[in-house]
């Protein structure tokens, strides 16, 4: 790739933004990446190539495993798997197969950004093999001039819908996240911008037409307590490295308001563990309300009362009201034992 096409890859506009990507083909095919939307890509010679079974640990999967659970359907005729009908490439995502046929999210990232320090970091070793660590596999870092590029596994972003369908998935779902937020705040490191999109999970984003459709007058159908499910942080790019003597930062680098700590709002540093507690806490308030409307769960059912209180107190106006991360993470581990 030359120096000439990295310097003016944020000069693209909006209708020509996979030039850049395009000029970087040969890159790419080096470390046996296809790019979606190429001939490479579409290539039906692949189709008895590609994987047809989910990795059982998809943080450390085998080469002849797919990193995420998928329909029946699409095992059985596997070149539907090309088919990801909500992903949209943008001037720094794009879509790739790698040698094994499987999705991967290639990031183009400013080489030598706080960004990129922060991924590596996250997946060496002995980061990467630490079980509490849930933030995506990165496959390759692959190094350019003023771009370096971060292939990722891909996993499904749908993961709250439908909504989970019982507590115990529900409590486990919210165990991962607190357990990656609290791996994450223990090496000294704040996320910055917790919301539904920029968090993962193994699988893809295809659902039965009993979820879409369910029959007039039954129970909807369970659907995240059907497998093993894992759950991941993407997405970097307003993360902070602190210690316990510097943990107020200023950043004009914010999630939607809806999920957005008030302080985050103020011209002035605010405490970053403290925020991602409150950004957290907003998702799993947001995905509960969703699965009390879609499984009728009463507002008083007993079962959920602990729960909703940690989330009402991770979400506390009041940064200094909110618990840890750790103390979070130790009352969500009370509930799973219930």
């Amino acid at each position: 790739m030359s120096t000439e096409t990295e310097s003016q890859w944020d000069n693209y506009q909006p209708g020509d933004f996979n030039l850049p990507w395009l000029a970087c083909l040969d890159l790419f095919r080096s470390h046996g990446l296809m790019l979606w939307g190429t001939p490479a890509y579409e290539d039906t010679a692949h189709n008895a190539r590609f994987p047809r079974k989910a990795a059982p640990d998809p943080f450390h999967p085998q080469n002849d495993e797919d990193f995420i659970h998928r329909l029946d359907v699409d095992w059985a005729q596997p070149h539907l798997n090309r088919r990801l009908g909500f992903f949209q490439e943008t001037a720094f995502l794009h879509l790739a197969l790698d040698r094994y046929l499987r999705h991967v999210m290639i990031k183009a990232i400013p080489t030598g950004s706080k960004e990129l320090q922060i991924i590596r970091e996250l997946s060496s070793h002995p980061l990467r093999a630490d079980a509490r660590n849930h933030t995506i596999p990165v496959l390759h870092f692959i190094s350019g001039v003023s771009m370096d590029f971060v292939v990722q596994a891909w996993w499904g972003e749908h993961w709250a819908w439908p909504p989970f369908d019982c507590a115990p998935s529900r409590f486990e779902m919210a165990r991962q996240l607190l357990e990656g937020l609290q791996f994450m705040h223990d090496h000294g490191i704040a996320h910055g911008d917790i919301h539904p999109r920029n968090i993962v999970w193994n699988r893809s984003d295809k659902r039965p037409r009993e979820v879409w459709e369910p029959a007039a007058g039954l129970v909807k159908p369970p659907f995240h307590s059907l497998f093993d499910f894992r759950m991941a942080y993407i997405d970097f790019g307003a993360a902070k490295k602190f210690t316990a003597d510097l943990r107020l930062f200023a950043s004009n680098c914010r999630p939607p308001s809806k999920w957005a700590a008030p302080e985050q709002f103020l011209d002035k540093p605010y405490d970053v563990c403290a925020a991602d507690v409150f950004m957290l806490g907003k998702v799993l308030q947001g995905e509960l309300a969703e699965g009390r409307q879609w499984y009728n769960i009463p507002d008083d059912d007993t079962g959920y009362s602990k729960y909703d209180a940690l989330l009402v107190g991770m979400t506390h106006i009041d940064p200094n009201m909110r618990p840890t991360v750790s103390l979070a993470m130790s009352t969500m581990q009370t509930l799973l034992l219930v």
